[in-house]
C-alpha cells in the first residue's frame, strides 16, 4: 500500500526573514516533487509553518501533525528555539553555528558549517598571501554570534601567527565603535547589514591590508557603498557559479536550471540549503528503507556524500557540518569573485587591498 512521506517545514512566512522562508519553501516543494522514494512512498508532501513571530510555537505545531520529517527554520535564535521545542529530529537548514552541537541538540542534523569558521579560510587565505602580517582586528556585534566569532578567529589566528583584538559593540552602535578600533593589517566585521554599512563609512578610510565583511559576500550587502566595496572579502555558503560534482541529487547547473524554470529566478543559497535537506532525508531513508526519526539520524550521522551545496559529512563527536565550507568572495570591479579555496577560485586574491584598482586594469588589459 503507497502512502505520501509527510515533511513539516518550519520557516519565517512572515515578518522580517519572510524572502529566506519563502525561498525555503519553493526550495522544498521543488524537491517534492523531483524525489523519487522506494516503496511504500509515491509521493512527498511538504506543509509549512510560519515560524514568525513564534517559532517555538510553529514548531509544537508542526510536530502535533506527526509528520514524517521536519525542516527547521532560517536564523539563529528562532532556529534555538523551534529546536529546543521538540525532541523530534530537525533538519537545521537556516541556523549555521556551534551553538548545535550534538551535546546540547543530539537531534539535529547540521547541513551547512558553522557561519563562523569562513574567518578561518579569510585568515588562511592572507596567511598565504602576506608572511609578515601580524595583527588582526575584530569588530563584532554583542548578539548570540559573537563569543563564537571571537572564539573561532582567535583559535585560528593562534595555528597561523596572528595577534587578535576585539571589539565587541551593541547594535546600532557600530559606527561609534569603529573610531575606536586600533590599527591592523587584517579588520573583520561581523553585524547585521546596517551596522555593518555604517562601520564600512568609518573603517574603509583607513589602510586595511584586508578587510573582511560577514555580510559582504551576499550581493544586496553594502550596496551604499557603491565601488568602494571593491577590495572587500566576505563569506557565501553557496554560488549558483561554482559547478561540482555530486553523488546524491543533482548537479549545481541542473538545480538552477530546475528553478528557474519552476519560479523564474535564481534559487538563493537558502533555497539550495532546503533542497539539499530533502535530499540527505531522500538518501537516509532509501539507505534502510524506513523514515523514523531514529533511522534517519543514524544514517545520517554516517553519510558521506557530495551535493550541489558540496560535501555532506557530519562530524561524529559534536554532530556539525564538516563536510560543508563556506566560499571566500572578494569584490573585484563590480563583482563579487571567489578567491578562496584555491581549488576552487575564479580569481587570485587581490592583496594587499589597496592594489585592488591596479589588479582591475591588469584585467582589462589582458582581456583587450
Amino acid at each position: 500500500m503507497s502512502s505520501s512521506l509527510t515533511v513539516a517545514l518550519v520557516t519565517p512566512l512572515t515578518g522580517p526573514a519572510a524572502a529566506y522562508g519563502l525561498a525555503t519553501l519553493r526550495a522544498a516543494t521543488l524537491w517534492a516533487r523531483d524525489e523519487q522514494l522506494p516503496l511504500p512512498w509515491d509521493d512527498v508532501n511538504v506543509t509549512a509553518y510560519d515560524a514568525y513571530p513564534h517559532p517555538a510555537a510553529a514548531m509544537r505545531s508542526a510536530a502535533a501533525a506527526e509528520p514524517d520529517a521536519i525542516f527547521g527554520p532560517y536564523g539563529q535564535r528562532s532556529a534555538l528555539a523551534a529546536c529546543a521545542a521538540t525532541d523530534r529530529v530537525v533538519f537545521n537548514i537556516g541556523a549555521p553555528s556551534t551553538r548545535f552541537v550534538r551535546q546540547a541538540f543530539p537531534n539535529v542534523v547540521n547541513l551547512l558549517s558553522p557561519h563562523s569558521t569562513w574567518t578561518r579560510g579569510l585568515l588562511a587565505a592572507v596567511r598565504a598571501a602576506d608572511r609578515r602580517a601580524r595583527k588582526v582586528t575584530v569588530l563584532v556585534a554583542s548578539d548570540d554570534r559573537a563569543l563564537e566569532v571571537v572564539s573561532v578567529v582567535r583559535a585560528a589566528a593562534t595555528r597561523l601567527g596572528f595577534e587578535v583584538t576585539s571589539s565587541v559593540f551593541r547594535p546600532g552602535r557600530a559606527m561609534i565603535a569603529a573610531r575606536r578600533l586600533p590599527p591592523a593589517d587584517v579588520l573583520i566585521v561581523q553585524g547585521d547589514p546596517d551596522d555593518e554599512t555604517a562601520a564600512a563609512e568609518v573603517l574603509l578610510r583607513r589602510p586595511w591590508r584586508a578587510a573582511a565583511f560577514s555580510t559582504a559576500g551576499h550581493d544586496d550587502a553594502l550596496t551604499t557603498l557603491r565601488n568602494r566595496r571593491d577590495g572587500l572579502l566576505g563569506p557565501r555558503a553557496w554560488s549558483p557559479q561554482l559547478p561540482a560534482a555530486t553523488g546524491t541529487g543533482p548537479s549545481v547547473s541542473e538545480f538552477v536550471a530546475y528553478y528557474r524554470r519552476m519560479y523564474d529566478q535564481l534559487p538563493a543559497a537558502t533555497a539550495a540549503v532546503a533542497y539539499t535537506a530533502g535530499l540527505v532525508l531522500g538518501r537516509c531513508i532509501r539507505a534502510n528503507g524506513r523514515a523514523d526519526d531514529r533511522s534517519v539520524l543514524a544514517a545520517a550521522r554516517t553519510l558521506d556524500t557530495s551535493t550541489l551545496l558540496g560535501r555532506f559529512r557530519l562530524d561524529r563527536a559534536t554532530g556539525l557540518q564538516v563536510g560543508h565550507h563556506s566560499h571566500l568572495v572578494q569584490w573585484q570591479d563590480g563583482v563579487a569573485r571567489v578567491v578562496w579555496p584555491a581549488n576552487r577560485a575564479q580569481s587570485p586574491l587581490v592583496y594587499p587591498r589597496s592594489r585592488i584598482g591596479v589588479a582591475g586594469q591588469q584585467r582589462t588589459m589582458t582581456a583587450s
